[in-house]
């Protein structure tokens, strides 16, 4: 019977060592996901970023363009209303 409880000791661990196996690439998969999704979110955030500058500029030089001076507080005053349209 030693023979017996062994094999079945050792059909354990190797269910164990399976299912142990197969938890570490479920957490590297989902470690993998989490990295990427951070990654990009931060390049969509840099693309808004980008985005909001480049219409910043874009009035600017339309104002310029009209023989308007811009001060600073034109430019607050756009800001402002651009957050609040959004």
């Amino acid at each position: 019977m030693g023979k017996k409880r062994k094999s079945i000791a050792s059909s354990l661990d190797e269910v164990d060592r399976t299912m142990y196996a197969s938890f570490c690439s479920a957490a590297n998969s989902l470690s993998q996901l989490y990295t990427q999704a951070m990654n990009h979110q931060k390049l969509s955030f840099q693309a808004g970023e980008r985005n909001g500058l480049e219409k910043l500029y874009q009035w600017i030089w339309r104002q310029q363009e009209g023989g308007s001076r811009v001060t600073t507080a034109d430019i607050l005053n756009y800001i402002q209303v651009r957050i609040s349209y959004c």
